[in-house]
Formats: C-alpha cells, structure tokens, sequence
C-alpha cells in the first residue's frame, strides 16, 4: 500500500469477490481474491488522484485567468 493512503474500511472482501464472480462464471482463489482486490483499490486511489489533481489544476486556471481579465465562457 502507498505511504500517503491510510487504511480505509474496505466494503468488498475476498469471499464477497469469489461469490460474485462465481455468479458470473470466474472461479478465483482467496489469495487470487485478495490480489485482485489490492489491484482495484490501488487503481481507484490512483483514480481519485487524478482527478483531483486536474480539478486542482482547472481551479488554478480559473483564478489565474480571471486574475489577468482572460475569463473564457466554456459551453459544456
């Protein structure tokens, strides 16, 4: 686990993960579980942080161009 990343609860266990994908037709091992679980998590922080990192970005954008009176009108 990252340094920066405190242990958080986390909602899905390994059993929790083997019976859904055992619905689905994937049969996966406890530790194959854990595996695949430790992956998602790392990729969700990482996804997070992405996107805050552009948001923070955007914002600073922002005050900087309404700092210098370069406003832009965005349609979205």
């Amino acid at each position: 686990m990252l340094p920066h990343i405190r242990d958080e609860k986390r909602n899905v266990t390994p059993e929790k993960a083997i019976k859904i994908l055992a619905k689905h037709g994937t049969d996966l091992t406890f530790s194959e579980a854990k595996i695949m679980l430790e992956f998602l998590y790392k990729l969700a922080n990482l996804s997070v942080s992405q996107a805050n990192k552009r948001a923070i970005k955007h914002h600073k954008q922002g005050l900087e161009e309404r700092k210098n009176g370069k406003t832009k009108i965005q349609i979205l």
